[in-house]
């Protein structure tokens, strides 16, 4: 994971996003990527009517708030150490994440439900994770640091994007002391969790295979609850395995863990 693309935006969930970086980039050697992008919508909410009756002034204003900021956080790239390049674009958040993750191994957002206050992290994971080219890592607004030496965690299902998960998971279960290959749902699968034990050996990874029954119906929360006792630092696990608009009405195991898992989830599809 040595191209790391961070997404760039002053809320209150950056300075983990930030932190998570730092750690991938100091755990690999790797080089991270900056992107901070500015939607229209933007624009727009911080005074509508100056944006139209002073336009030049008014991009002047959000041009020095994107500068403070680019500032503020390359300054804590330098004092830390890191490699880093910064790019900025006037997109859509989501289009602009998809787009640069073509030649990137890994995406660093936030988890987030709806985000009702201006400087709450963006609901972005779920869009991303299902269009981007490389698996997503979605961290809570709390974190304090991305540790290796707890156990991760793979929510095993057996459908292609949990596979796909769990190959763009290789580098980081490879640094972790134990992987439980977690299967809540005993039932037939395209790809029966002996098949990803055997492909993890095959890396020289050695998973423990275990099996939670769903709590009253709920997937997620057995998930939740599995790790936090196994004290783990880590979920891995496939992105919508049915459609978005189904786990949207009906509720899902990826919409719930987006919006509050405990630990940093890594996310493919």
């Amino acid at each position: 994971m040595q191209s790391i693309l961070l997404h760039i935006y002053d809320d209150a969930g950056l300075e983990s996003r930030l932190q998570a970086a730092l750690d991938l980039a100091r755990a690999f050697e790797g080089h991270i990527t900056c992107l901070h992008a500015t939607p229209l919508e933007d624009y727009l909410a911080v005074d509508p009517l100056i944006a139209a009756a002073l336009p030049e002034e008014f991009s002047d204003k959000m041009r020095d708030l994107r500068l403070a900021l680019q500032r503020r956080v390359e300054e804590r790239l330098q004092r830390e150490g890191a490699r880093w390049d910064w790019v900025h674009v006037d997109d859509l958040i989501s289009t602009a994440l998809i787009d640069w993750s073509v030649l990137s191994d890994v995406l660093v957002l936030s988890l987030a439900g709806p985000a009702l206050l201006r400087d709450e992290p963006r609901p972005l994971a779920a869009k991303v994770s299902t269009r981007a080219p490389a698996p997503v890592l979605a961290v809570p607004s709390g974190l304090e640091q991305l540790t290796f030496d707890r156990p991760a965690v793979v929510a095993w299902n057996g459908s292609p994007e949990a596979a796909v998960a769990l190959k763009g998971a290789l580098p980081l279960l490879r640094l972790v002391p134990e992987v439980k290959l977690l299967e809540v749902e005993e039932r037939a699968s395209r790809y029966p969790r002996d098949r990803a034990a055997r492909y993890l050996a095959r890396h020289g990874i050695e998973p423990e295979i275990m099996q939670h029954p769903p709590v009253d119906g709920d997937i997620a929360e057995a998930i939740r609850r599995a790790t936090i006792a196994l004290n783990a630092g880590l979920i891995v696990m496939g992105a919508y395995g049915h459609s978005r608009l189904r786990q949207w009405l009906l509720g899902g195991v990826t919409r719930s863990l987006i919006q509050d898992a405990p630990v940093p989830l890594l996310l493919g599809h």
